[in-house]
């Protein structure tokens, strides 16, 4: 960190102008990347024009991204380790330089919304201020060695190589062609890799275990039948974890809001964009490729996964009722992808009571969403297409749902189906009052506010829903005998 005692100085006692570099330096983020992923968000079918733009030149593509997307620099993840110091500096009444290579547009909106530097100087005017550009225009500014720099990456040689004071926020220093070495400063940044499985969201992979359900209810037990509902648990928790990181990268700006959701790899800056984007896809490749290999009915319910998760990324979680449908139709998918591995055929039953039970828990997630912003004093969902005057149906349509489940779940039980699968089918009745005790208790904990947002990881933890669901299990062994 900086500290007054090794401020440097001119021989006139003045202090050197203090130059701040912007992307990966002042914010975790890069502005090049957050622009292109607002514009496709916000103008998703105008995607076409960027190749276009591009061919223009990089200084060119970065002036028409920042005219075409709605910009909040309040939302990016900033370094507060280095604006303590920036503030600390500007306080000693040493001139503050914001010197970015990203569109002067958006880099003065930022200087306006920190209200700490004295001059900015952007990409603009056809020119990509970066590498020897920057250095180039902070010497005509300053003079050669007559201003101190803060960087993070190789393409700030230049500008550290023509600074008095070579700063750089990496943990590492960068050895510079005169021989000095840069300094670090700001907060410790750690290596992405682990942030990267983090954002992949292993967790969430406990809902691909519904791939396991028809084996279970089709009472195929053998090593083939495991193998193939494994393969789909591989290949759909891949799917999943490629569609959370293009879902993460989109809803940046939004998570940043959300009192919990900010702490998302992306969103805190911990996970770099461009990694995210190029893992996104590589881990959509790799499943839709086992897929193929194993089945090709597996990859067309996979592939029908895939195309749904996009959509609802993009597009379809924005509006009303629509993104909850999507969700439950997200979870049966998974179980479409079990039967899709094993060819064991669905009954219309289980499709049915697993469409409702997860419309009631995707309806009490976004429940609990709406009970957190009411008890904040909010009114709107961020993102979302919904007010906390939601809340309330709402709520009634997921307990509505998940007795519905119940209910379908009683009409299966005495199929011919189940007549003829079970030994002795009459005790699956003991289910019945499990069920009703475990979605009350889940619907009123939930309109106690006691629900975390995310009703499925809050079941795994959940010590009564474990027993529930172990009881439940023993029942149906039970009657198949």
């Amino acid at each position: 960190m900086y500290s007054s005692d090794v401020l440097s100085q001119r021989t006139d006692g003045t202090m050197r102008p203090l130059v701040i570099d912007l992307d990966g330096t002042l914010i975790y983020s890069d502005l090049l990347w957050e622009s292109l992923l607002l514009f496709l968000k916000q103008h998703f079918w105008q995607a076409w024009r960027l190749p276009f733009w591009l061919l223009g030149g990089k200084a060119a593509f970065k002036e028409r991204l920042a005219q075409a997307v709605a910009f909040d620099p309040s939302t990016l993840p900033y370094d507060q380790h280095l604006l303590k110091e920036i503030r600390a500096q500007r306080a000693l009444g040493r001139t503050i330089v914001l010197a970015t290579g990203s569109q002067r547009r958006l880099a003065e909106q930022i200087a306006e919304h920190l209200q700490l530097f004295d001059l900015v100087a952007a990409t603009g005017d056809g020119i990509n201020l970066t590498g020897r550009h920057k250095a180039t225009h902070l010497n005509s500014l300053y003079g050669d060695r007559n201003f101190d720099y803060v960087g993070n990456s190789r393409v700030d040689i230049p500008v550290w190589h023509a600074s008095h004071g070579a700063y750089s926020v990496t943990h590492k220093p960068f050895r510079l062609p005169d021989g000095r070495s840069t300094s670090q400063l700001g907060s410790h940044r750690p290596g992405a890799a682990r942030y990267l499985l983090k954002g992949m969201r292993p967790r969430q992979w406990l809902k691909n275990m519904l791939v396991f359900v028809p084996m279970l209810t089709g009472h195929a037990f053998g090593l083939t039948t495991l193998t193939q509902s494994l393969v789909a648990f591989v290949a759909f928790s891949l799917c999943a974890s490629s569609a959370y990181l293009l879902n993460d990268a989109l809803d940046a700006g939004d998570d940043r809001r959300h009192p919990t959701k900010c702490k998302r790899p992306i969103a805190a800056g911990l996970l770099p964009l461009p990694l995210a984007l190029l893992t996104s896809p590589l881990l959509a490749l790799v499943a839709i490729a086992l897929s193929a290999l194993f089945d090709p009915l597996l990859l067309l319910t996979l592939s029908f996964y895939f195309v749904t998760t996009v959509c609802y990324s993009l597009y379809l979680k924005r509006l009303l009722m629509i993104d909850i449908v999507t969700l439950s139709m997200l979870y049966t998918l998974r179980i479409l992808g079990g039967s899709a591995a094993t060819h064991i055929t669905p009954s219309f039953w289980l499709l049915a009571f697993s469409f409702f039970i997860f419309l009631s828990l995707a309806l009490l997630k976004r429940y609990s969403e709406l009970f957190n912003l009411h008890k904040q004093g909010k009114d709107k969902t961020s993102g979302r297409g919904y007010t906390t005057a939601d809340k309330v149906p709402v709520g009634t349509m997921g307990v509505a749902c998940g007795f519905l489940s119940v209910l379908i779940f009683m009409l299966y039980f005495n199929s011919e189906t189940v007549l003829q699968m079970y030994g002795r089918p009459y005790l699956l009745m003991g289910i019945v009052p499990l069920l009703v005790f475990w979605l009350g208790r889940l619907w009123l904990l939930a309109y106690r506010g006691l629900v975390n947002e995310d009703p499925v990881l809050y079941v795994s933890k959940d010590k009564t829903s474990l027993l529930i669901i172990g009881l439940c299990a023993a029942i149906a062994g039970a009657a198949s005998w």
